[in-house]
């Protein structure tokens, strides 16, 4: 690879499984599980990889030593550019001072949407690798929720993120402002990504799509399922006879909104994660296609917020991510037993 992992720390063995390396073709691939302390790591790792620029934007940031990473970079000379939401910025006392200090330096960016949130969780570095995922920059999405986070190398998904960075910069909400993605679909060293952004994008469609061509098996981790075209496509995926396993965040499961009970009526497996909060916003189809990103499955996502998903159609990433479905499904209480759980061979 031509830049190097900067992916070299220490972690301890109890958390072997929440770094994961693989490749797309000629192309690395970098993949993280949450909670451990893998995902604090791993952001500071791709921070410190930037040698030119560096653009981020994310939901929440309370984190300390990731947002002096942030001025440390500005400071060996890379051109740093912070996005953040404001809600979340206004309270994040634990860098209350680096926050200020990055407004000093015109560093920061203060997003707010008066129709949805700003929700991504993403990072460009030097216009030709991305961050992204579930993963909020924070003390509870490293230490006790459930997220994951991947690392892709490609200047056509790079392009994709830059031009949404800039048009929530500029303040461009909604399908009538917002720029058109450049490459929805990219072919990275033989592996198909769809690259999708809301509310511009129709990514409710897309993972409905995706739902449709289901013939064996559905699994789904959802932090908020409430949308009712997926809750349709999940109901004519178990008519065709497909076996759908819904793992659900407990607590917003037992929202008034949620469909859980829906969902259990028609004959999906549904269980409730035990614990923790399950950030994820995953689905795994026939173990070769994978959604993700920071998009929740509800109305809110998809047609108000800023968010932005990832369709990607390889094998080997959708057992990895099958395989953290089925961790999170069987660990009881999930904090303490998820890494030491051992699936049947």
């Amino acid at each position: 690879m031509a830049w190097g992992s900067p992916f070299q720390f220490k972690v301890d063995p109890f958390y072997a499984e929440t770094m994961l390396e693989g490749r797309f073709g000629d192309k690395p691939v970098y993949f993280f599980l949450g909670p451990s302390p893998s995902m604090e790591k791993a952001l500071i790792a791709f921070i410190e990889s930037a040698a030119k620029t560096l653009d981020v934007c994310v939901f929440d940031l309370n984190l300390p030593q990731v947002a002096q990473a942030l001025l440390d970079a500005q400071k060996r000379g890379v051109k740093v550019r912070v996005i953040i939401a404001r809600d979340n910025a206004e309270r994040a006392y634990d860098v209350e001072d680096e926050l200020a200090e990055m407004t000093k330096r015109e560093m920061l960016k203060l997003a707010h949407n008066r129709s949805g949130l700003m929700h991504n969780k993403f990072m460009i570095a030097d216009g030709e690798r991305v961050w992204t995922g579930s993963y909020n920059f924070t003390r509870n999405c490293s230490n006790f929720n459930d997220n994951h986070a991947i690392v892709l190398e490609s200047k056509e998904l790079a392009e994709n993120y830059s031009l949404e960075w800039q048009e929530i910069f500029e303040g461009r909400h909604g399908k009538r402002f917002a720029y058109p993605t450049p490459h929805p679909r990219v072919n990275l060293g033989g592996t198909e990504i769809q690259n999708y952004f809301t509310p511009e994008d129709d990514v409710r469609g897309a993972i409905a799509a995706e739902l449709a061509k289901a013939t064996n098996e559905i699994a789904m981790m959802a932090f908020s399922f409430t949308d009712s075209t997926l809750t349709d496509a999940v109901r004519a995926a178990l008519k065709r006879g497909v076996k759908a396993i819904i793992l659900l965040d407990s607590g917003l499961a037992k929202h008034p909104g949620a469909n859980t009970k829906e969902l259990i009526q028609m004959g999906a497996n549904v269980r409730m994660s035990p614990g923790v909060r399950l950030h994820h916003k995953v689905i795994v189809i026939d173990r070769e296609t994978v959604v993700l990103g920071s998009a929740n499955f509800s109305q809110a996502a998809f047609d108000r917020n800023d968010e932005n998903v990832l369709i990607v159609k390889a094998p080997n990433f959708a057992q990895a991510m099958l395989r953290e479905a089925m961790r999170c499904w069987r660990a009881d209480p999930y904090w303490i037993t998820k890494w030491r759980t051992k699936l049947p061979q």
